[in-house]
């Protein structure tokens, strides 16, 4: 399996919200860091250990209506991936949108992810943060 099928197959698994399916793909000590602060979003910063970082993922999936999740580009080179994930979710219970696209970084050992992190546009994820708590 090459590190481009896996990375599709992680993507596939996210999409269907199968964090069992993800879990399968990642490393017992894998990192997962997202470049929102915790003072912006409780769910940002970074998560250590494959459990920590599915339960964070868990809990976006309980607060955020995903309606759309679109891998645009995924580019594989030696041991490292870049992928633009177009998203679109609702913050349940406010109606508040984020239509973005966010870039990950997948750190690869041997074609497999042992850390992802996930870079926003931090000024439209506070406008979108503003919004929420406004609704």
């Amino acid at each position: 399996m090459t590190a481009k099928t896996t990375l599709i197959d992680i993507y596939d698994a996210w999409r269907a919200k199968d964090f069992d399916w993800l879990g399968t793909y990642l490393p017992a000590d894998f990192r997962h860091s997202m470049n929102i602060p915790p003072e912006t979003l409780r769910l940002g910063g970074t998560r250590h250990g494959k459990g920590a970082a599915l339960n964070r993922l868990r809990e976006i999936f309980e607060a955020y209506d995903t309606r759309q999740f679109e891998v645009k580009t995924l580019i594989v080179k030696a041991d490292r991936a870049r992928v633009e994930v177009t998203t679109r979710c609702l913050l349940r219970g406010t109606g508040a949108c984020l239509h973005t696209t966010k870039t990950h970084i997948w750190r690869l050992e041997d074609g497999w992810p042992v850390q992802l992190s996930e870079f926003y546009d931090l000024e439209e994820f506070k406008a979108f943060m503003k919004q929420a708590l406004a609704a």
